[in-house]
């Protein structure tokens, strides 16, 4: 009993000092360090375009079809597909079906 009692009194004591410090966040991919938002060139490249004109905008991927968007800092370029689904052509393909879940 007394056993019980202490594993007991451990596993909610071990409870409370977690919820007292959480784990800490995880860190920004590379090449992402401490920056929120749109990287600085996703606005060069919209510079002298309207909101909703097609571009080529440069990522870490390689190129990829963007529209420029208006943001409170200006035009940014937004890719058209979430980096999962685009290729390095920026035509958006979908994976290769060697890709995709069965």
């Amino acid at each position: 009993m007394k056993k019980l009692l202490l594993s007991t009194l451990l596993a909610l004591f071990a409870h409370g000092v977690m919820a007292q410090n959480p784990p800490a966040p995880m860190p920004p991919p590379a090449g992402h360090a401490g920056r929120q938002g749109p990287p600085p060139h996703a606005y060069t490249d919209c510079q002298g375009k309207k909101a909703g004109d097609a571009i080529s905008h440069a990522t870490p991927e390689g190129k990829v079809a963007a529209t420029c968007l208006p943001s409170p800092e200006g035009l940014v370029a937004r890719p058209d597909q979430p980096p999962s689904r685009r290729d390095h052509s920026g035509a958006g393909n979908p994976p290769p079906s060697s890709a995709r879940p069965q």
